[in-house]
């Protein structure tokens, strides 16, 4: 009865926080995205951060196996989620913020919680941790020394860090700011009925013991990108990244522009995590050098890298209007969030 009342919410009502995409046909999907539904079903829940790439399966899969293999799997699972909710924290997305404080809640993991309400203060072990996490999304900002875990751990808990810089991007453009479904501008589901929801449905999630390499795709010709070398200890991890790596250029080739693709991986690449600036003048000045057809899509992929929650109904319209369709408008700003992530990915591994 439980499973039935989760799966109703995650199936039909959690959907509802998804805009300017269609919303995900669950239970009419077949191929690879019935069978990403049903590992999410077992393992996690098919919730709207990774359902709302359905319209590529193949991109779906890919950024699912990356965080099957950074996240859920493995050990340390509340200190991976406390990881996730300090990158959420400091890309300002609330709807990650939420879903992951909603697990430590459910694994009733009061250090955790308190680590994660420091905002980012170094303290305590915990505390140390959240705070690099946060400090991720900028080169300058890095703590000088060792990171705060061992060589072991350091796959999954860099490569969770990664992630949620590209997830915390979509989100932010993509979906709404609580996970809980919104009618108007109130939450359906109150404070009180959030914890339980926490308590009960988020602390049988975060206890799912999910076997690492459990893959859904072959992996891939291509070699694992340099930024990702650090992955590379662990074969799970690095399994889960590659796939993602490959979903993404298979995406980008698919919907992106040549010509706006090297655009955005030249910006990209001198990019160190600082906010590009007050309104959108350094957009204009950024495409200024493309044709006006393509100056759209650049500026949609690089708001996905560079500044996610500043992508409007404007944005959206114009590429539209140049003829960019759903899954296009999905494609280029998964290319344009993973750019940013994979910069990221470098300069940790440095």
């Amino acid at each position: 009865m439980l499973r039935s009342i989760e799966q109703f919410i995650f199936r039909h009502l959690t959907p509802l926080s998804i805009r300017w995409l269609p919303a995900p046909e669950i239970a009419r999907a077949s191929g690879l995205a019935a069978e990403v539904y049903r590992q999410l079903d077992a393992e996690f829940m098919a919730v709207p951060p990774i359902t709302l790439h359905h319209l590529d399966p193949q991109l779906m899969a890919g950024l699912w196996s990356a965080c099957r293999e950074s996240l859920v799997a493995g050990p340390d699972r509340t200190m991976k989620e406390l990881i996730a909710v300090a990158v959420s924290q400091s890309n300002r997305c609330p709807y990650c913020v939420q879903a992951h404080t909603s697990m430590l809640l459910g694994a009733d993991d009061r250090p955790a919680l308190d680590a994660a309400a420091a905002g980012g203060q170094p303290g305590g072990a915990l505390a140390t941790l959240a705070a690099w996490a946060s400090a991720t999304g900028r080169k300058a900002s890095l703590p000088a020394g060792s990171p705060p875990f061992t060589k072991r751990q350091a796959p999954a808990f860099m490569a969770t860090a990664v992630l949620f810089h590209y997830i915390n991007r979509m989100v932010n453009i993509f979906l709404d700011e609580t996970m809980m479904p919104v009618v108007g501008k109130v939450p359906v589901v109150g404070e009180q009925a959030f914890r339980m929801f926490s308590s009960v449905t988020s602390g049988r999630i975060v206890r799912i013991d999910a076997s690492p390499g459990v893959f859904l795709t072959e992996q891939s010709a291509m070699t694992l990108p340099e930024a990702f070398g650090w992955a590379a200890d662990d074969p799970a991890v690095a399994g889960g990244l590659l796939r993602f790596a490959d979903a993404i250029r298979n995406a980008a080739n698919a919907s992106v522009n040549p010509e706006v693709q090297a655009l955005v991986k030249q910006h990209v690449s001198d990019w160190e995590g600082e906010p590009p600036g007050i309104g959108k003048g350094w957009l204009d000045a950024a495409v200024s050098e493309l044709p006006e057809r393509l100056r759209p899509q650049a500026r949609l992929a690089l708001l996905a890298a560079m500044a996610s929650w500043a992508v409007d109904g404007s944005e959206i319209e114009s590429c539209k209007r140049a003829g960019l369709d759903d899954r296009a408008l999905l494609e280029t700003t998964a290319f344009g969030a993973f750019l940013a992530a994979e910069r990221i990915a470098w300069w940790l591994g440095r």
